[in-house]
């Protein structure tokens, strides 16, 4: 009797630890001194397009819209539910395109230009929280500050015509620029968030020399995991 008693008493205590273990979340228990965010969502920027030298007829590579991803370091925020604090950010975009169009001089033949686009930012400046509730379930976040870019494009032209060599080119440009942004974020765990954010951004990145534009300004849509709040 006395070791079924211990028995049914050491699966109750097994039961509750495995319980308690399964209600738990890694984020539950954030020691770390800085909050970390994931970033995964898309850019539309104006007027990003390339216009081919060669071509007969009004022909234009668009590739404004770039699938993004990355992340936000920043420092624990001071303050109760208005905070404040510091940020870094870091995105990447990546697109890949194709276009056929009659060039000059091709006597009717058609040539067929793949492109892609690598374009990398990194931002930092101040950044504010705003809890919503006493509970600290939603918040409202903003930051803002400078911002440098770095885009590589590359083209690759294969002409229909055998006599004439297949083309290649590139074009790596860096420059400076701002960035502001703001979000909002609900709980999910006891020190994880998830939510969606906006960006926007401009940087001085001259693409004029392969037909595109003198400057960058985009807006960028995330959803947003932040954990360590």
């Amino acid at each position: 009797m006395l070791k079924t008693k211990l028995t049914l008493a050491g699966l109750a205590v097994l039961l509750t630890a495995s319980t308690a273990t399964a209600q738990s979340h890694k984020y539950d228990f954030w020691e770390e001194n800085y909050t970390v965010q994931a970033l995964l969502g898309a850019v539309k920027y104006e007027d990003l397009k390339f216009t081919p030298p060669d071509a007969t007829e009004a022909t234009t590579v668009d590739i404004s819209a770039l699938p993004q991803f990355g992340g936000a370091w920043g420092t624990l925020p001071k303050g109760d539910r208005f905070q404040y604090g510091l940020e870094c950010s870091f995105l990447m975009g990546i697109r890949f395109d194709s276009v056929n169009y009659l060039y000059a001089g091709g006597g009717g033949l058609y040539v067929s230009l793949s492109t892609s686009m690598w374009m990398f930012d990194i931002a930092g400046g101040p950044y504010a929280n705003l809890f919503l509730d006493k509970g600290r379930k939603v918040r409202l976040y903003a930051g803002a500050g400078p911002l440098m870019t770095y885009a590589d494009y590359r083209s690759e032209s294969d002409f229909d015509d055998p006599a004439k060599p297949n083309e290649s080119n590139n074009e790596s440009v860096f420059g400076l620029g701002v960035y502001a942004r703001a979000g909002v974020e609900f709980r999910v765990h006891r020190y994880g968030m998830l939510g969606l954010g906006a960006r926007g951004t401009w940087s001085n990145v001259d693409f004029t020399e392969v037909g595109g534009s003198s400057e960058l300004v985009g807006l960028a849509a995330f959803v947003s995991y932040t954990a360590g709040l």
